[in-house]
């Protein structure tokens, strides 16, 4: 660590300031600047706020309690964090064009190296629970210090990747960065289930997804949303559906999976997710929210370093997914509190979430 020494002095200095939290709503507001004033005001942005978010995660893991931090996978995580501090430490605000471009260079090669960071913390998870440095009572100060770091990193990761997309961008006029105006959720779900019908079929799971799954949804009904993170939280909550209905295969003949989307008002869709499976049990309806938590056991050689949310990944047991498509929703919504779970075990569950409708806007 002593190369890095010298630059402790400004990850403290940066640490001390607070980052500018952003929401969907605030890169939907960008839409109608002109392309090239875009570029120049997101990269001003990024430049100021990116060390500021980057020295912060080093200084909580750094702080990490109980000695935690020195965890290999841990370890490895903060490495990537300091190198990317250093990277940006010593680069002068990029104004022209040949200055922004390298600028891009340097944020897409931090935004790849960091592609792995969820799947590596929740790896360093698993092997501190497995040498038990983890127990119940010190659960509440890890729950508070991963809300903090994913909630974070999920708005640094979605504007970094926001940024690099404005430089690929072409005439299409439905989609501007990352965001896509007219985002289908009927084609997201459709997407969804046949991922999730490749990974039982990967796993030799004799189940026809095909047979089980109705989705209620206008198929001609579009709204500005990112895909691939709307992908993930039907993802993961279908997932979890499916995984349900087959440790409950036992008790029910007509297992059945229902996904729907209404209008509440002009603003606020309803989606809900119903499912006749195992349902959760009253003593763990509190559990399902801690990111160590999964009712399912995994070997911690399946946790594959590739990138975060792979469809190599298993059909269930890494413990993040809820808590972590809270964090996505209320980076849709800007607000908490958006999802409510219904369930009695061994009957099923639904799942309603409240989702901001922003086609007004544009």
């Amino acid at each position: 660590m002593n190369h890095f020494s010298k630059y402790y002095n400004k990850i403290f200095d940066y640490s001390l300031k607070k980052g500018t939290h952003i929401k969907f709503i605030d890169i939907l507001k960008t839409y109608p600047i002109n392309h090239k004033d875009k570029i120049l005001l997101t990269t001003k942005h990024i430049y100021n706020e990116l060390p500021i978010r980057l020295a912060n995660r080093v200084t909580d893991l750094n702080n990490l309690p109980f000695g935690l931090s020195k965890n290999h996978s841990i370890h490895n995580v903060r490495e990537w964090y300091l190198m990317s501090c250093l990277e940006l430490f010593d680069l002068k605000e990029p104004k022209t064009n040949e200055e922004i471009e390298q600028y891009r260079n340097t944020i897409e090669k931090i935004y790849n190296r960091h592609s792995t960071t969820l799947l590596t913390v929740t790896k360093g998870l698993y092997e501190l629970k497995k040498e038990n440095k983890i127990s119940d009572i010190e659960e509440p100060t890890m729950q508070k210090f991963l809300n903090r770091f994913y909630t974070n990193r999920t708005e640094i990761r979605i504007l970094l990747e926001h940024y690099l997309a404005l430089f690929e961008q072409n005439n299409n006029k439905k989609h501007f960065g990352i965001v896509n105006l007219e985002c289908y959720p009927y084609k997201i779900v459709e997407e969804v289930v046949e991922n999730i019908q490749y990974i039982c079929d990967k796993n030799r799971i004799p189940l026809r997804l095909e047979d089980i799954v109705k989705i209620d949804i206008d198929k001609h009904f579009y709204l500005p949303s990112i895909n691939s993170y709307l992908y993930y939280i039907f993802f993961e909550l279908i997932k979890n559906s499916v995984k349900a209905v087959i440790e409950n295969d036992m008790n029910i003949l007509d297992p059945k999976i229902l996904i729907s989307i209404r209008s509440i008002d002009k603003n606020i869709l309803l989606i809900k997710i119903k499912d006749n499976g195992i349902g959760i049990k009253e003593e763990d309806k509190d559990k399902i929210w801690y990111y160590s938590y999964s009712s399912s056991k995994i070997d911690i050689n399946d946790i594959l370093e590739d990138k975060d949310f792979s469809i190599s990944t298993p059909l269930s047991g890494f413990g993040y997914g809820l808590p972590i498509t809270d964090i996505y929703i209320q980076f849709f919504n800007k607000s908490v509190n958006n999802i409510k779970i219904e369930s009695i075990y061994k009957e099923g569950t639904s799942i309603f979430i409240f989702l901001k409708n922003y086609q007004r806007i544009i």
